[in-house]
């Protein structure tokens, strides 16, 4: 198995655990991009661990958040010897290969698709990477028509799937029972074997490895010394986060706390008291070197309920998960009456109620629009557009989906917020920066720092603990805002000039300074 220590040459790694796979984008995500370009300037490299099998679109996804290619470290290729997740096999070479080995000639493509068909059915089918189709991703093989394999490629085939056809209550389907893992050579590294939700790891030494235990392995294989950094972004019951403190030695732990720790009654939709992501957190507070939080809130009440629980108080250090590179000023003026909120499309989000809101205060001035920018919950959405659609309100209230909104903040006038909970609230952060005036909530944490009421905008006080028996009453008070920051275009004026300011508290080079001294 390959020693990555002999590979990278260095005597300090910062291991980042770790990339999300199957799972929506979240704040985490983009804190760890923004992170990235900071942790890249450190005098040692950097390795972000995918802990589940990466796909291409989680490669492309992180990519996309600042995070390269090279800096990417996936367990399951990690026991290969060419662990790289880069795409270098050529479509074009391979298809031709195939042309001759199968004796096929008859070609259809469609799309990042390459289909081979032979007695007018496919036979093999070429997935060309979508972020540039001169590369391969992977090759399914077909046999009557069923999927029997399907080879992954990076710089050469990675794994080969393999499938039987299984009858589920919704008929036929590809089952795969077993995936091998190569080497450069075409030898087999490992197998998986697939049982229904579970899987084992074989080893040509003749080990059967649980999914715990291969991550164990994995951790032993990192040689992990006093010298290297481990930073958690996620705590939740995750099976490579025991391992990883069993085999840690004496690798410095920093724990990056990008959610609250524990809530009180109405301040989550999914737990009260502690918050479930952060139970190994508390379990292991006595081997965690530092533990890094986003404002000093946070850090007073994390220090309490640690105390609370009798665990030990590491060194909480408050670092924002996110900074601002520049502020960004409107080129062609601000759409007027403008709105935006920008954030997952979820529940807990309040989004209905920020409709709501716009729908009343467009009663009385019909100018007032909203674009509602983010993606999530298709269940939530269907419910916020059916909302919107009973109200009539199409024509100024807008979904947006989720794109890249950098240069978008600065086309409108107002940012608007109901989230009853933010760490920090990167997408506050960009707004502020971008000169929004803001209206949110008076919740913990980020809206209390980057709202300033009557300096950049209103924080409308909010009573968690029995807001679902006061909801109208807040949307009546959101909707009063909305009305009220639009009707005194100096004082609306003043709130943007005043983000701009809050925002400069933010400055990458303040960040990177405390990342600097706290892994020094």
């Amino acid at each position: 198995m390959p020693d990555l220590k002999e590979r990278e040459e260095q005597a300090t790694t910062i291991y980042v655990f770790s990339l999300l796979v199957g799972y929506f984008p979240n704040g985490v995500d983009y804190a760890q991009g923004y992170r990235a370009g900071i942790l890249r300037k450190m005098p040692c490299p950097v390795r972000y661990v995918f802990t589940e099998l990466p796909e291409k679109k989680d490669v492309e996804f992180y990519k996309g958040l600042g995070i390269r290619e090279e800096e990417m470290l996936s367990v399951h290729h990690f026991f290969l010897d060419h662990s790289v997740l880069k795409r270098t096999v050529k479509v074009q070479e391979k298809l031709e290969e195939l042309k001759r080995n199968l004796g096929i000639k008859d070609v259809d493509v469609r799309g990042t698709e390459i289909r081979l068909m032979k007695d007018g059915t496919v036979a093999v089918s070429l997935i060309r990477n979508s972020e540039d189709d001169q590369y391969l991703s992977a090759i399914h093989y077909f046999h009557q028509c069923k999927l029997i394999r399907t080879e992954v490629y990076t710089d050469q085939v990675a794994y080969t799937d393999y499938y039987v056809t299984a009858k589920s209550e919704h008929g036929l389907y590809a089952k795969r029972t077993r995936r091998i893992f190569c080497h450069r050579d075409g030898s087999p590294a490992y197998e998986q074997i697939f049982k229904g939700d579970k899987s084992w790891y074989l080893f040509p030494d003749g080990r059967a490895l649980t999914k715990s235990e291969f991550f164990e392995e994995f951790i032993k294989r990192l040689y992990l010394s006093e010298q290297d950094i481990i930073l958690i972004d996620r705590f939740a019951q995750f099976d490579h986060i025991q391992p990883l403190f069993q085999w840690k030695g004496k690798a410095r732990t920093f724990a990056v706390m990008h959610a609250g720790h524990y809530f009180e009654k109405g301040e989550s939709a999914y737990t009260v008291n502690l918050n479930p992501d952060y139970n190994y957190l508390f379990k292991y507070s006595g081997m965690i070197h530092k533990i890094v939080v986003s404002t000093r809130q946070q850090k007073e009440d994390l220090a309490e309920k640690l105390s609370e629980y009798h665990c030990k108080l590491p060194d909480i250090i408050v670092i924002p998960a996110g900074g601002v590179d520049r502020l960004q000023h409107s080129d062609g003026g601000r759409k007027p009456y403008s709105m935006l909120s920008v954030s997952r499309i979820q529940a807990h989000k309040k989004i209905n109620w920020m409709i709501e809101s716009v729908i009343k205060a467009h009663q009385v001035n019909e100018n007032i629009s909203l674009d509602i920018y983010g993606s999530g919950s298709s269940d939530y959405m269907e419910t916020l557009q059916n909302m919107v659609k009973e109200q009539k309100a199409q024509s100024y209230i807008h979904f947006m989906g989720h794109q890249d909104v950098t240069e978008v903040y600065k086309n409108y006038e107002v940012f608007l917020t109901a989230s009853t909970f933010e760490t920090l609230g990167l997408s506050i952060l960009e707004a502020v920066s971008s000169g929004n005036a803001v209206i949110g909530l008076d919740a913990k944490y980020g809206s209390r720092l980057l709202i300033r009421p009557g300096i950049n905008g209103y924080l409308l006080a909010v009573d968690l603990e029995h807001v679902d028996t006061e909801e109208d009453c807040l949307i009546d008070d959101l909707a009063e805002k909305v009305l009220d920051i639009f009707e005194n275009q100096k004082l609306l004026e003043k709130f943007q000039k005043n983000s701009y300011k809050v925002a400069g508290e933010f400055f990458n080079q303040i960040i990177e300074k405390k990342w600097e001294e706290a892994l020094s």
